[in-house]
């Protein structure tokens, strides 16, 4: 994949998750469309699913999976990819390598908290 860290990022970055996880903590949550009956499952943290239960209800029920997430190397590289999407998305990059990413350290995340995969059906 495309991101390198070396260890002293990667404890960097630990560091700053774990602050982060103090104030809201990593889930892996899943959203089931009520019109299509389809399920993403996806990690994010606490404050974030509780925004997007509260302002997408009318779409999607939305479960936690698995509560307070261990901070792990795979959840930093994830954290590197949701963040260089979202600065990629601001800049209107559409790059299929950054969504790649996140999609391979999700599903590291989900495979490490034994979570089947990122995307279901039904």
């Amino acid at each position: 994949m495309a991101i390198k860290l070396n260890a002293e990022q990667i404890k960097q970055l630990k560091q700053q998750l774990f602050v982060a996880n103090r104030s809201s903590h990593f889930v892996i949550i899943t959203a089931i469309s009520k019109n299509e009956n389809t399920a993403v499952k996806m990690v994010t943290d606490w404050n974030n699913y509780l925004n997007m239960k509260s302002s997408n209800s009318d779409k999607f029920d939305f479960h936690v999976i698995r509560d307070i997430l261990p901070i792990t190397d795979n959840l930093v590289y994830w954290a590197v990819a949701q963040q260089n999407l979202h600065t990629a998305q601001a800049q209107g990059d559409q790059s299929e390598a950054i969504v790649n990413d996140l999609e391979y350290y999700t599903n590291k995340v989900m495979v490490e908290n034994k979570v089947k995969s990122a995307a279901t059906n039904g």
